[in-house]
């Protein structure tokens, strides 16, 4: 039987433990076929024995690794992101890369098997042009944050999702940069393109205008410099809770794959499953869109009443 390993970088609040605990509701219930999915969790930050206690029994067989204090203390939330590429397990032939804050509510078989056969790197591209300066075009201002720490060219073949297509070129076209919600790899090639990011996000972190997005940043240059295949998804395995997605892509809603809940704007994301009382909020919101068909799938999947009471 194939393996895919599911990673997911979170820090160890009861928000993050919650998401985790309903995504990990999520991925049993898909249909994996020939795959045996495994899920390995990477946390980082203050720990509080009891609070990871009562999480505990809703994280299903989650492998789980701590980054260590002197990494935290050193760099912050970027150490369990960077464990990701640091530590994952070997015996996958597909790692699968996730955000606390995404929701499968359909079969990922297709795209597993195809970059097994194809050895490409999947994703999402992302929604917005990144780096962004005033007044500078996408293409000069990602020349301007890898001056001197990379001279691997990349290609703008691509175009930023959540753009409108009459948008001039320079500003919507970018390379393969992806919405690190929801990213494939296989293998065979993820230690080359981890080992490479690894070395790449901290010297952009004093070059980008948010170094928030280093990460994205720091991948979309290691894939290039590696050489590895790629293949952009359709919006579907990424969708954002987001009414110019919704405006954008309507038959791509209709058929969403997975739900990347992070926009706020109608619900907190850490709240809606961290209680009983929260849930029941959250299943109540006179919604609309992506919100509201996640809002449906969310109770469909995880159920109308909240299954992590003792938590």
């Amino acid at each position: 039987m194939k393996r895919v390993a599911i990673l997911v970088p979170a820090s160890p609040s009861p928000g993050f433990y919650s998401q985790i605990a309903a995504l990990s509701i999520a991925l049993r219930t898909l249909a994996w076929e020939d795959w045996h999915p495994t899920l390995h969790l990477y946390f980082g930050g203050p720990f509080d024995r009891a609070v990871h206690a009562r999480w505990l029994p809703h994280l299903g067989d989650a492998d789980i690794t701590w980054t260590s204090e002197e990494r935290f203390s050193a760099i912050g939330d970027w150490a369990q992101s960077d464990d990701v590429f640091r530590c994952a397990p070997r015996d996958a032939q597909v790692i699968l890369t996730l955000d606390a804050d995404t929701f499968p509510v359909s079969s990922l078989v297709s795209v597993l098997d195809d970059v097994l056969e194809r050895n490409v790197i999947a994703g999402v591209i992302a929604h917005y042009p990144f780096p962004q300066f005033s007044g500078v075009s996408a293409r000069d201002g990602w020349a301007h944050v890898t001056r001197a720490i990379t001279d691997v060219p990349l290609n703008f073949t691509f175009s930023h999702t959540l753009m409108p297509p009459e948008t001039p070129p320079e500003l919507r076209l970018t390379p393969f940069y992806l919405n690190g919600g929801v990213v494939f790899f296989p293998r065979t090639i993820f230690d080359d393109v981890a080992n490479r990011c690894l070395r790449l996000r901290p010297q952009l972190m004093s070059r980008m205008p948010n170094p928030d997005f280093t990460g994205q940043a720091a991948l979309a240059l290691a894939i290039a410099a590696s050489g590895a295949n790629t293949t952009a998804l359709p919006m579907r395995y990424n969708f954002p809770n987001d009414p110019i997605a919704d405006q954008l892509y309507p038959d791509e809603l209709t058929n969403a794959m997975v739900f990347h809940y992070l926009r706020t704007d109608s619900f907190d994301r850490q709240r809606i499953f961290a209680s009983a009382e929260q849930y029941a909020s959250f299943l109540s919101l006179p919604l609309s869109g992506s919100n509201r068909l996640f809002q449906h799938n969310v109770r469909r999947v995880v159920g109308a009443t909240y299954p992590f009471p003792h938590a």
